[in-house]
């Protein structure tokens, strides 16, 4: 199995000596952006902890009744933490109860683990309640708090663990993994970009939607390049906008309309990021998205510096408008008065 991640050859590396050496601390906190894959490395870990048969390197193998129990979340010595309902916040109640097991021997396996996801979503009660099994530690247990910045972490916690940084892969290798699951050039590029080549927030867009929305914002922009008609094909497309987001009524639809809102807002600024390497290198090789369209192309010939800041400035007003929850037609009406203004 050999870790069974792409990329991170530096945290596997570290992890590996940990192992080799016997030196694993009690407590380890996996830091990066979202996608990195730092809960599948946790799980990764456990596994290797109560593999039957490790590979050479301490990975686990993959295979054994052990790896396969822990990989379907059924191994009575491996625990996931995560927070529950709107806030994600991380329950005492559920941190006391993981905090009783580690108490007690493993069950099936030679260590007991708990994996943390998303550690900046401990309050305070909560939090201390973890500390004390971190200062304490009971022999063969490892936590491991997976979170998106230390900075969001309590500094108690961050404190008394052992960090590891994860990162993107290289690009080259995101696409290539990405064109691996039956992307397209276009998708696999925009899915990277969209992500910042965090391939497990790539793998978590649609693929189509992702195309369907960037292509859609590229042809308003094309429009926009001729004299006149440039609003109302942006009033047009705010409407078409709302009746889309209009079929989801429901409450828990909430968390698809918010994923289809950041994607429209993420491709937008991800489309005017590539005008811009455009405009200053010219160098088709930088950008972070799909090769350019004509349109960008275009776009990059006549932009100019007040251009792309006022593009970025809009996007960051209605990102600010969304996060207040205020009537969606009207912040993107104003983004289009902004941008095309």
């Amino acid at each position: 199995m050999a870790w069974g991640l792409l990329g991170l050859e530096q945290v596997k590396t570290v992890l590996s000596d940990m192992l080799r050496t016997g030196r694993l601390p009690h407590g380890l906190l996996l830091v990066g952006p979202r996608g990195t894959g730092k809960l599948s490395m946790a799980k990764s870990l456990a596994q290797a902890l109560n593999c039957l048969a490790p590979e050479a390197d301490f990975s686990p193998c993959g295979r054994c009744m052990s790896c396969r129990k822990i990989a379907e979340g059924l191994h009575p010595d491996v625990q996931v933490l995560e927070g529950v309902g709107k806030t994600g916040q991380i329950a005492v109640e559920d941190v006391r109860s993981i905090r009783t097991s580690l108490t007690y021997r493993p069950y099936e396996g030679r260590w007991k683990a708990a994996l943390v996801r998303g550690a900046d979503h401990f309050n305070e009660v909560s939090g201390s309640a973890l500390l004390k099994t971190l200062e304490e530690p009971t022999p063969n247990t490892v936590i491991v708090l997976t979170a998106e910045s230390s900075a969001k972490v309590m500094e108690t916690l961050v404190s008394r663990c052992v960090a590891i940084k994860f990162y993107p892969p290289p690009r080259p290798l995101a696409l290539q993994a990405l064109a691996g699951r039956g992307l397209t050039l276009l998708q696999a590029a925009l899915a990277a970009g969209l992500s910042g080549g965090a391939l497990g927030a790539a793998l978590d867009l649609d693929p189509a939607q992702a195309q369907s929305v960037w292509e859609s914002y590229d042809r308003l922009m094309g429009a926009a390049l001729e004299p006149g008609g440039a609003l109302l094909a942006a009033l047009d497309w705010t409407a078409n906008l709302m009746a889309e987001l209009d079929k989801f009524k429901k409450v828990e639809e909430t968390t698809i309309k918010t994923a289809r809102l950041d994607l429209t807002l993420n491709a937008a600024r991800l489309w005017w990021r590539d005008v811009g390497v455009l405009a200053v290198t010219g160098d088709s090789g930088r950008l972070l998205g799909p090769p350019p369209s004509r349109t960008q192309t275009a776009w990059a010939l006549r932009a100019t510096a007040k251009k792309l800041e006022t593009a970025e400035k809009a996007a960051s007003k209605l990102a600010d408008g969304l996060q207040r929850s205020l009537r969606l037609d009207l912040l993107f009406e104003n983004y289009w008065l902004d941008v095309l203004d």
